[in-house]
């Protein structure tokens, strides 16, 4: 692994545009010069973006318009200079993680996915684009450990997504050209640690803004806006103007009008970010705590939101069940029974939330349970597959193994 940031090898996918219009920041400095406050806009979670509609819509950063697609040529780029400047060369080809489902339950959608981040990668300068799914790169990573044969789950649950595989893997498989019948089924869903902050933002944070409150004729305040503000990828959309002007009047008409004036402030100062950011600790807090608060006082000095386990595993039931559904459609499409699975491996930062991490093993009592680098397995075995299929005595004539993506 390569450092892209500083001496990390991880990057947030994280991008802040001066307001001035000089180059954008990328990754922990971007969220460092938002939340200094310094004047321009940032975006996170940019890979949410891949299998919506949004990608294709422009919006303003730097005083000027850009797609979204172009954002995410940017980033890319910056990482290919980053790996090019480590290894002196210039790089043409490159294997790309993908989720098993871009899109859920929706095979045309998944596949033009796909197709974007191809033509995002070939506008960033790569010649020769190859995909793989994330999970069976962390499985590629997890066989470099093997001493014996084993059939294992695989579960990458990252910031957006919850992908799911099972192999053969081992020494009787590494070696293997064609590891098509190795691979017995890949699932997934769009499920992911934002999808928890989401659900603990709106539980435990949003009600202070004026969630769930009513209007002056006893009507609920719509809910959209605060859900909006507690998702990653739609912080930066919120403050249109004609978003603006709705919450003006939302504001006039509100029963406990201080408690929207909060979220107005909150809009209006920028501070949706910060906020995210301090529910998204508050999660992991509560990996090891049974209560955790969250500061709020970038809203109003003192306040605190209170944040409980059992709220947390309340408002994310829904997430949780979709991940469950998810482990035994894997279970099934492999033709297999629990107790036939050797091996849990598990990587992405969210399988180390506790509810999440329960409901991944649960199934397997037998099986003995791996944690990988949480944050690297995926890119690690990326390499080892790029290494595999592009080689390193010709890097003009790639192999394509039958059973993996193209």
């Amino acid at each position: 692994m390569i450092p892209v940031e500083g001496a990390q090898v991880t990057i947030p996918s994280a991008i802040f545009y001066p307001a001035a219009g000089t180059a954008p920041i990328y990754g922990r400095a971007a969220i460092e010069a938002y939340t200094l406050q310094e004047p321009g806009r940032l975006m996170r979670s940019l890979k949410s973006i891949l299998g919506s509609t949004l990608v294709a819509e422009k919006t303003a950063v730097g005083g000027q318009y850009v797609s979204f697609e172009d954002i995410l040529v940017g980033f890319v780029k910056h990482l290919k200079r980053k790996a090019e400047f480590v290894c002196g060369e210039t790089i043409d080809e490159v294997v790309m993680g993908r989720p098993v489902h871009f899109v859920d339950n929706d095979a045309a959608a998944d596949e033009r996915a796909q197709d974007k981040l191809q033509t995002i990668a070939k506008k960033a300068g790569f010649k020769t684009v190859l995909f793989q799914f994330e999970p069976i790169a962390a499985a590629l990573q997890f066989e470099e450990t093997l001493t014996r044969d084993e059939t294992v789950f695989i579960a990458d649950i990252g910031g957006g997504t919850s992908d799911f595989s099972i192999l053969k893997t081992g020494p009787r498989h590494k070696g293997n050209a064609d590891r098509s019948h190795d691979i017995l089924a890949n699932e997934g869903v769009r499920v992911g640690g934002t999808n928890l902050d989401m659900r603990l933002s709106v539980a435990a944070v949003m009600p202070l803004l004026g969630a769930n409150s009513r209007n002056l004729r006893g009507l609920d305040l719509p809910i959209w806006p605060f859900i909006d503000l507690a998702t990653w990828h739609r912080i930066h959309m919120i403050a249109s103007p004609d978003n603006m002007s709705l919450f003006r009047q939302i504001l006039t008409d509100a029963r406990e009008r201080h408690l929207f004036e909060r979220f107005v402030k909150v809009i209006r100062e920028r501070t949706g970010h910060e906020i995210a950011g301090k529910v998204e600790g508050a999660k992991i807090a509560l990996s090891q705590h049974t209560e955790a608060g969250i500061d709020l006082a970038v809203v109003e000095e003192g306040l605190v939101a209170p944040a409980k386990r059992d709220v947390l595993e309340t408002s994310t039931r829904h997430e949780l069940e979709r991940v469950e559904t998810s482990v035994k459609e894997t279970l099934h499409a492999a033709g297999l029974q629990a107790e036939q699975i050797t091996a849990v491996f598990l990587t992405g930062g969210t399988s180390a939330v506790p509810i999440v991490r329960e409901a991944l093993v649960a199934p397997f009592a037998k099986a003995r349970v791996v944690e990988g680098d949480l944050f690297s397995s995926v890119g690690y075995g990326m390499a080892l597959d790029a290494m595999r299929r592009f080689g390193r005595t010709d890097k003009r004539k790639h192999q394509q193994i039958p059973g993996f993506l193209r």
